[in-house]
């Protein structure tokens, strides 16, 4: 199993198969990641109707045929049709498709793991299918470690890292700098931070553009 993050995937065309109480929870995570999919399902949990006078999901009421997917970049498979599940995941992987399924991992060719997000910080969890819970549990243990103090650090050290590429031309210099800027002192204290880019912009003035 190779682990990919994937970018822009709400331009993608991203479609699940399913319209049960399950099928709104994978969506939900969908919506998560900005994914707004289309659903295919003969029938629909009450739910949905929120999410499509919303705009956040296209829903096509009828039974899913080879037709309505074959031209996905990612399908997830989530009906309480096996049977259903199993031809979709079948010919999707023939043709060389990402397909998620559900209740049989195996029979697909991608898996969506147990995720935490802290702002630009995310961490995935994956048991290959063999405990969700526990990958859950995991990703549980992950976010007490990992709290909402690392939102904003994490867009702190985006900003150092965009200037010191900028403004840092000695490669030397560049390590010791993003090396500091990790030290546990600015994660607790935000007036260090800002005395540590008003250091580093005093150091290396913005006129000086790296050419």
């Amino acid at each position: 199993m190779f682990p990919i993050m994937l970018e822009n995937m709400d331009e993608s065309n991203i479609f699940l198969v399913g319209g049960g109480h399950v099928a709104y929870h994978k969506v939900l995570n969908l919506h998560r990641f900005g994914i707004h999919p289309t659903i295919i399902s003969p029938e629909f949990h009450p739910s949905f109707e929120k999410l499509e006078q919303q705009g956040t999901v296209t829903l096509i009421t009828k039974e899913a045929e080879w037709e309505d997917v074959e031209n996905a970049f990612l399908t997830l498979l989530v009906t309480d049709d096996e049977a259903v599940n199993d031809r979709l995941a079948k010919l999707l992987k023939e043709a060389g498709k990402l397909v998620v399924h559900a209740s049989n991992p195996t029979l697909g060719t991608a898996q969506i793991p147990a995720v935490m997000t802290r702002g630009k910080l995310i961490v995935s969890v994956s048991t290959s299918g063999a405990s969700p819970s526990l990958a859950k549990k995991i990703r549980t243990e992950i976010a007490e470690t990992y709290d909402e103090r690392y939102e904003d650090y994490l867009d702190f050290l985006a900003d150092v890292r965009h200037y010191v590429k900028l403004y840092v031309a000695d490669r030397a210099e560049r390590r010791t700098w993003l090396k500091e800027a990790i030290e546990p002192i600015y994660l607790h204290n935000t007036e260090e931070r800002q005395t540590f880019l008003n250091e580093l912009q005093q150091i290396f003035p913005s006129e000086q553009l790296i050419q």
